[in-house]
């Protein structure tokens, strides 16, 4: 935990003792908060928003966002299924 706790620290994590050692806590409230697909719409604007205002940029940035793009909407849908499967676990 400790070497995890010095990578999160690297840059100001604002999760309480209870969440570092929950986290799945976060995602499903994220998740009871933000249906999945506002999520993929808001994050896709977010893209559209940045593409659109650095135009002027190098086109290595404007891949590197798309990438970006992609990979964090591939983690919400997986943070989704992970958090989904968890709670039908604890039902079951």
């Amino acid at each position: 935990m400790q070497e995890i706790l010095r990578k999160l620290d690297y840059q100001p994590a604002r999760l309480s003792d209870d969440e570092l050692l929950s986290p799945e806590t976060v995602l499903a409230e994220f998740f009871d908060n933000n249906p999945i697909h506002e999520c993929r719409d808001l994050v896709w604007e977010l893209y559209k928003g940045w593409t659109y205002h650095t135009a002027e940029y190098n086109s290595n940035q404007t891949i590197d966002m798309l990438l970006f793009y992609t990979k964090l909407v591939g983690f919400l849908n997986a943070s989704f299924v992970h958090i989904e499967k968890q709670r039908l676990e604890f039902t079951n």
